[in-house]
């Protein structure tokens, strides 16, 4: 390819990138419901107004959701070392008591299945 016919290539090239616009596009999570619908004809927005407010409403929902104080109390892990709960009395200790009693079914269950597969060794 000559030189001439690359130049015209460049140039043609050049002309047809053109700058990204200035103006800014609306951001759809400053939008509002209403302003999103105002592009819309009259018929097409009584359309979409019920979905629209449910997705709104489910939003909501979402984000009462993410910001209401959840518990942060924990049932306790495996607990070997201890049978008894501990000296200081806490707002757990009806769970602590649960789940040292379901521990200890597990453990027994687990003593007495090994135990009774040694006696059927034997």
């Amino acid at each position: 390819m000559d030189k001439q016919t690359r130049k015209k290539m460049e140039k043609q090239i050049k002309k047809g990138q053109k700058e990204l616009s200035s103006e800014e596009f609306p951001r759809t999570d400053e939008l509002t419901p209403e302003e999103a619908l105002s592009r819309y004809p009259k018929k097409r927005k009584k359309v979409e107004k019920p979905l629209m407010d449910s997705t709104v409403k489910n939003m909501e929902i979402k984000k009462k959701k993410q910001h209401t104080k959840h518990s942060k109390r924990t049932t306790p892990g495996e607990v070997e070392h201890r049978e008894t709960p501990p000296a200081h009395e806490h707002r757990e200790g009806q769970r602590w008591e649960k789940t040292l009693v379901k521990q200890n079914k597990a453990k027994r269950k687990a003593i007495t299945s090994k135990l009774q597969k040694r006696q059927s060794k034997k």
